[in-house]
């Protein structure tokens, strides 16, 4: 299974309803946005259609993803998931496929004193990469894991999302030693564009 590699790239672009790392959701009016979790990117589905050879992916709508960063952004008195696996708590993947008629705003996250907390938005350049490829990715089999599968109960569980430890201008986003987290999800579920059950780990070498 190839991969879709993700590359960043700094623009002062608008980006609203297209794909971005960081910055803030862009979302249906009335959407339930997790604020208690890092966003950390949002996927225009026909961006990447024609690196999905494989039709695992949806072709149409967005893909958000938000999971638990503030303690691997060097937060170190936030909460860090305990699990090895993480709960769909620390993680969260939605899904929206009509993106043509309904109307979307875009969430803007705020402190205590109503300042903007999100880090600059940058641009998602999609390619098609190697199957264990490293970096930023969808598909494909984990860069770093040292084993041949997922711990049960998630053996085969394909890797929706691999984010990279990174140096950004004004942060460092590190997992344990310069990891990467690994989000997962039931193969069947992929299928039925299910994103409710996901889960998340960390792989260090």
């Amino acid at each position: 299974m190839e991969s879709v590699k993700i590359c960043l790239e700094k623009t002062n672009d608008d980006l609203f309803m297209k794909s971005k790392w960081w910055g803030n959701p862009d979302v249906p009016q009335n959407f339930d946005v997790p604020d208690y979790l890092t966003f950390i990117c949002q996927i225009r589905c026909d961006e990447i259609a024609a690196f999905d050879d494989e039709n695992l992916l949806p072709h149409k709508g967005m893909l958000y993803f938000f999971a638990a960063l503030d303690y691997y952004f060097g937060n170190f008195d936030s909460y860090c998931p305990e699990n090895v696996f993480w709960n769909n708590d620390d993680v969260k993947v939605f899904y929206v496929e009509d993106i043509e008629n309904q109307i979307f705003e875009q969430v803007v996250f705020v402190d205590d004193d109503d300042n903007p907390v999100a880090l600059k938005e940058m641009k998602m350049i999609f390619s098609k990469g190697n199957c264990m490829c490293d970096g930023n990715k969808m598909l494909g089999e984990p860069y770093n894991r040292e084993w041949e599968n997922w711990d049960a109960p998630y053996q085969d569980w394909v890797e929706l999302l691999q984010v990279d430890s990174d140096d950004y201008d004004d942060c460092t986003l590190n997992f344990m030693d310069w990891g990467m987290l690994h989000i997962l999800i039931n193969p069947k579920d992929l299928k039925n564009k299910d994103f409710t059950k996901v889960t998340s780990t960390i792989c260090s070498t």
